[in-house]
């Protein structure tokens, strides 16, 4: 796992107008866990990748605490910030990056711990008239609860659903006690995650 970064706010900023605006339907599922937990959202195309990081931190229940990288083809795009390797995700939007259905992308999350998404566009279409001022982003459908901060990667992963499932565990209480009586690995609610998202979008949180 790695420490929780101490990274300044970064600065929203607005795409070129070109072109009908329009939304990405994608799914995203991190990699090398079963039963598979996903989310498939829709993002208006005038987001940045930041922009779409936050929507993802949302849908999965992160809670933002450490760095993040989009890889797209061959290239690399990260939080501005001094250590960045990669190209700016604050100024990259995704109307720029020619996504249509089909195409696929990692969102890696954590350095540390590892967390693998797998991306795909399933559906890009025109955004509604109505959410042309003010296109939100959308929660559609998914599966299970995202896995908690820190808990260690894929291993550290499998040996806590393993321990909290199982009440003759040696480390079932330790586990319990850390994530709280009221995490069920199986609970997703998209209508609780959907109305985050939207209004984490209108106060200008994303």
């Amino acid at each position: 796992m790695t420490p929780r970064k101490t990274t300044s706010k970064v600065e929203r900023r607005s795409p070129p107008r070109r072109g009908a605006a329009c939304d990405l339907v994608l799914r995203s599922t991190i990699a090398e866990i079963e039963p598979a937990i996903w989310r498939k959202v829709s993002v208006p195309d005038r987001y940045s990748l930041h922009q779409l990081h936050r929507v993802f931190q949302l849908a999965f229940g992160w809670l933002d605490y450490h760095l993040y990288e989009f890889r797209i083809g061959a290239r690399r795009f990260e939080e501005p910030d001094p250590e960045a390797k990669g190209e700016d995700a604050a100024a990259t939007f995704l109307r720029d990056l020619d996504l249509r259905a089909g195409a696929t992308f990692e969102y890696l999350y954590d350095f540390g711990d590892g967390w693998v998404h797998e991306v795909r566009v399933e559906n890009v279409i025109p955004t509604p008239a109505d959410e042309m001022d003010h296109p939100l982003p959308r929660l559609l459908d998914g599966e299970r609860a995202g896995p908690p901060e820190d808990v260690g990667g894929i291993p550290g992963y499998n040996n806590f659903i393993e321990a909290i499932n199982d009440s003759t565990h040696p480390e079932h209480s330790e586990h319990r006690t850390w994530v709280g009586d009221g995490y069920d690995p199986e609970r997703f609610d998209r209508w609780a995650i959907d109305r985050a998202i939207a209004l984490a979008a209108a106060w200008g949180a994303v």
